[in-house]
């Protein structure tokens, strides 16, 4: 029997924790970039990163100690099993509260792009959702039996809808904003599809994971909906994180400055034959070669005049003209 519910509910959690280590490290990693490459950031956006770090590896930590108490602290105790302690229970407020972070700063993002107050309200409302939700559940499963899991549907459902469905509004907000937009800055039309792909695969994931989890744990009976809750945090943290990571990409990119060079030299000459005539560039040039043949002559008919002197009056002579 206690094999039993071990296989059901600290199988999936091991399984899920084995990921949520592994994506810490990608975690690490990113935030090492971070810091090294973005030193001029907002002090309040490296804060941000900083306490987001401080809280994933409190829930590696916490999740480590569970794992081991249960099963080898507390080795053959089924009631133990069933236990709901404080090391599991604080996963799922740790989850809500950091994915609630990241929304909130893309909502941000949002506001500073579109400036839509209604857009922003909207992520605001499902993140906050999203946080009551994973409070309402962790309270639940702290006064709780593990057994009674499958009876938080409220508390769930409403935590990992509102996540879907701000995340939802975050990338179609971005996705419609620039896409709206993009014809208005030719110059940088690469760059812009690589921020919109980059929106989209990021908004995708999470939100593919977040369906996963909930359809799991609705249609079925056992903790295999844990796998994804407990590695949902660290995909919003990695999501933010390489969004703020690739704009060294987008800058620094060879062959991006030099598409965006070569067809901000097309702008330029777009605005020039806007403001002059086009017959200005070209007569220009024409008349410059023909009035040098043409002073060129007429340092020998004058043969006190210097060729450079006749060269100045003749380019004044012929922007006059034109």
């Amino acid at each position: 029997m206690a094999a039993s519910l071990a296989q059901e509910i600290q199988g999936p959690f091991f399984i899920g924790l084995a990921m949520n280590i592994f994506l810490h490290g990608v975690t690490t990693a990113q935030v090492y970039l971070y810091f090294t490459k973005y030193k001029v950031d907002k002090q309040w956006l490296r804060t941000l990163i900083v306490v987001l770090y401080l809280a994933e590896t409190f829930n590696c930590a916490i999740s480590i100690y569970y794992i081991y108490n249960t099963l080898v602290t507390h080795f053959g105790d089924e009631a133990n099993l069933l236990s709901g302690n404080w090391a599991f229970t604080a996963d799922a407020l740790l989850t809500g509260a950091i994915s609630g972070a990241v929304q909130h700063f893309f909502a941000w993002r949002v506001y500073v792009l579109t400036e839509n107050s209604f857009i922003v309200a909207a992520i605001v409302l499902c993140s906050l959702a999203n946080i009551a939700g994973s409070l309402s559940a962790t309270i639940s499963m702290a006064t709780t039996s593990l057994a009674l899991l499958p009876n938080l549907e409220i508390a769930v459902t409403t935590w990992l809808v509102g996540a879907v469905l701000a995340d939802m509004i975050i990338a179609a907000s971005l996705v419609w904003h620039l896409g709206r937009h993009k014809h208005l800055y030719p110059a940088l039309s690469s760059s812009i599809n690589r921020i919109l792909r980059m929106t989209v695969q990021t908004g995708v994931l999470t939100t593919i994971v977040a369906i996963l989890d909930l359809a799991c744990y609705l249609t079925i009976n056992s903790a295999i909906h844990l796998i994804f809750s407990m590695t949902l945090s660290k995909l919003y943290t990695n999501c933010m994180l390489s969004t703020l990571n690739a704009r060294g990409a987008w800058k620094y990119d060879g062959s991006s400055e030099g598409e965006v060079s070569h067809r901000r030299s097309k702008s330029v000459v777009f605005q020039a034959q806007s403001t002059q005539p086009e017959v200005f560039v070209q007569v220009e040039s024409h008349r410059m070669t023909d009035t040098g043949d043409k002073l060129s002559q007429g340092v020998f008919c004058h043969g006190g005049t210097s060729e450079h002197e006749w060269n100045d009056e003749g380019a004044s002579t012929n922007a006059g003209n034109v």
